[in-house]
């Protein structure tokens, strides 16, 4: 199994510098071997970082009781689906249905608690977390696979994702004040390690031009193709709202759009 690190460098020798977005495609989520693709434990008081899940079930218990609520209020089709979108180890799907299930355990009985997870790997953790909810849990790999398995390709319910756009690669832009034009910065080999590279001028532009003209030199701004992908694949299955605390979530009546 080849570790990201000999995987970068092999294409960047058969290719040249990466893009930045490459660079943190191939380190997070190289197959068997990226950052996202070894030990679930990364995550918690004993990993790498801690999150709102990691340290309780208190954020899953009150975005259940938000969830219960939106769907409960609302007249019943057949099933009502709650999506969550990058769910990395299932604890927080787990938290959901946990809550549900004391709280509300009709509502539980009619749910169907979807994962996007195009990761087999993380497939396998979460399916291992949510064993006691197996009838009630069902995978798709991307918005397209769970749009194929609804009515009309669309859905009625919730679609949230908590912490996952920000773990989307992005491309970083720097300004040429000089030159007065953007440029791309990657990722090449030095030696047994890796440096930024300016791969060449580039097309990107801010919306607002006229702040192109107190720029510094240097001014980095990033940009995540990959995520406005997402938004746009959420969006075609039904309308999208934000709600804070860094989960993205839509809830769509069929008819119209609930935001907390």
């Amino acid at each position: 199994m080849k570790m990201p690190k000999e995987v970068i460098r092999e294409e960047i020798q058969k290719k040249g510098a990466l893009t930045f977005a490459r660079f943190m495609e191939l380190a997070l989520y190289c197959p068997e071997s990226g950052y996202y693709e070894t030990d679930m434990a990364k995550v918690g008081r004993g990993g790498d970082f801690i999150t709102s899940v990691s340290t309780g079930t208190l954020f899953g218990d009150l975005l259940a009781f938000q969830f219960a609520d939106w769907l409960e209020t609302t007249s019943h089709p057949s099933q009502w689906v709650i999506v969550e979108a990058g769910a990395h180890d299932g604890r927080l799907a787990g938290d959901i249905l946990a809550w549900i299930k004391e709280h509300r355990p009709d509502l539980l009985r009619e749910l169907n608690y979807w994962i996007l997870e195009p990761s087999l790997t993380r497939q396998r953790w979460q399916q291992s977390t949510l064993n006691a909810f197996a009838d009630n849990v069902r995978w798709a790999r991307d918005f397209t696979e769970l749009a194929g398995g609804s009515d009309n390709g669309k859905i009625k319910g919730i679609i949230f994702s908590n912490e996952l756009l920000d773990a989307f690669p992005v491309h970083r832009y720097g300004w040429d004040m000089a030159g007065k034009r953007w440029f791309e910065w990657g990722v090449a080999a030095d030696g047994d390690n890796f440096a930024w590279a300016r791969l060449g001028n580039s097309e990107f532009s801010l919306a607002n031009g006229e702040l192109e003209a107190v720029l510094p030199d240097g001014y980095i701004v990033e940009t995540s193709p990959a995520a406005q992908i997402w938004w746009r694949d959420a969006a075609a299955l039904h309308r999208v709202c934000h709600v804070t605390a860094r989960v993205d979530v839509a809830f769509n009546r069929g008819q119209g759009v609930e935001q907390g």
